[in-house]
């Protein structure tokens, strides 16, 4: 009996020294520079394409009025810190089908957003929309680059 014991206690010892070694291995290997995707929508509200950098309640409250006009009922606003945080809204125009793939990376005075280049389909999309991506981020008071 002891010895089933000592068995079954060694393994379950080295599966959850596995499991940590392989947690650490892939936060380690990441390249993170902490921007997280909160939401991806079809329909924004705005005509043409748009970037919206929001430092307070205020401007979220006002830009998530904006997108709920049509709404019933309404999408609701994130809950975020702005002290530690901001948030960063890519707005399509309606020729845009799909969402956009944004890289953020920090220069010394700026933070520089990259477009990526997105894939478009061969079929012919007959649906009039206006996608937004909405973005967490660490708060910089630095100010904003776009490159498409």
């Amino acid at each position: 009996m002891f010895k089933y014991f000592t068995c079954f206690f060694l393994l379950a010892i080295i599966q959850l020294n596995s499991c940590k070694s392989t947690a650490q291995s892939s936060l380690q290997e990441s390249n993170d520079t902490g921007m997280e995707l909160i939401l991806n929508e079809n329909y924004s509200g705005f005509e043409q394409e748009e970037y919206l950098l929001i430092r307070n309640q205020k401007e979220l409250s006002a830009f998530y009025g904006k997108i709920n006009r049509t709404r019933k009922p309404g999408l609701t606003p994130p809950s975020i810190d702005f002290n530690i945080e901001m948030i960063l809204i890519w707005c399509g125009d309606s020729s845009a089908s799909n969402y956009a793939d944004l890289e953020l990376s920090e220069k010394a005075d700026y933070l520089q957003i990259h477009k990526m280049k997105t894939t478009v389909s061969k079929e012919e999309n007959t649906l009039i929309v206006s996608p937004f991506s909405m973005y967490k981020l660490p708060l910089s008071t630095k100010t904003l680059k776009i490159i498409k």
